[in-house]
């Protein structure tokens, strides 16, 4: 009898700790909805030949080499175009003796106007036509449309360099963009220019300030979210393309 009794308390001892430990669902711990973005680079360009097909004399940059806006990355073979300069000034200094020649005759009356006029105008057409091929000599050489770092090198030296296929591909990441799929209710509160602290989980959730630069007008009806994005200084170069952001100010409560 006695046993009975101590194995009943025993029973009733554990199912008593057992309904304690056990947490019912309506008090679940619930998952923070917390907004993440992608970074991008402030700019991505690829650079392509600036003449239609042309052997590349020189790829003076390669990857992970930094550059500066209008410095010199590609040099196309150009030998036919200096060429063209050299005599196109020859001609020049040619036509100037002329034109100075006819110009004395006509004012000492020795010469027509008609002779001078030709001479004259003979000569501004060849100004004109050294600076067309001053143009053609100066698009074999290709420069790089921005400050950036080069990622990706498409051609070597003495290949073939055409309009269709680009150079090279170079990014800016002196600032970057994190770019958040927000839920659509926040639209009325995020404004451009707004203050925001974004963490990048790649480096340890270290914070950074940054400023909204773009609330896209439309809504993306799939999802219910809207783009916005946030521009950050990065002129140290921490953060890179591709990590991940968290604005934790832009939390989904429910």
């Amino acid at each position: 009898m006695l046993f009975m009794k101590i194995s009943s308390v025993f029973t009733a001892v554990i199912l008593s700790t057992s309904l304690l430990l056990a947490e019912p669902a309506s008090v679940a711990k619930k998952e923070r909805r917390i907004p993440s973005g992608i970074v991008n680079p402030n700019a991505t360009v690829e650079v392509s030949s600036t003449v239609p097909m042309e052997i590349i004399k020189d790829m003076l940059v390669d990857e992970g080499a930094k550059v500066t806006k209008d410095q010199v990355i590609v040099q196309l073979r150009n030998d036919r175009e200096k060429m063209d300069v050299r005599i196109s000034e020859k001609a020049i200094e040619l036509k100037q003796f002329i034109a100075r020649g006819h110009e004395r005759l006509f004012n000492e009356k020795m010469g027509s106007e008609e002779k001078a006029l030709e001479a004259r105008t003979d000569l501004e057409l060849s100004k004109i036509q050294m600076e067309a091929k001053k143009l053609a000599l100066e698009e074999k050489t290709i420069h790089s449309p921005i400050n950036g770092i080069v990622v990706k090198k498409y051609k070597q030296t003495g290949e073939m360099a055409t309009q269709q296929s680009p150079l090279l591909q170079i990014i800016d990441i002196d600032t970057v963009d994190v770019t958040f799929p927000l839920s659509a209710k926040f639209r009325q509160t995020v404004q451009e220019g707004q203050v925001i602290q974004i963490k990048i989980t790649e480096l340890d959730n270290a914070q950074f300030e940054g400023k909204v630069s773009f609330v896209d007008p439309r809504n993306d009806a799939g999802s219910g979210t809207v783009r916005v994005k946030v521009k950050i200084e990065n002129k140290d170069h921490k953060i890179k393309a591709g990590m991940k952001g968290i604005a934790e100010a832009w939390e989904e409560k429910d």
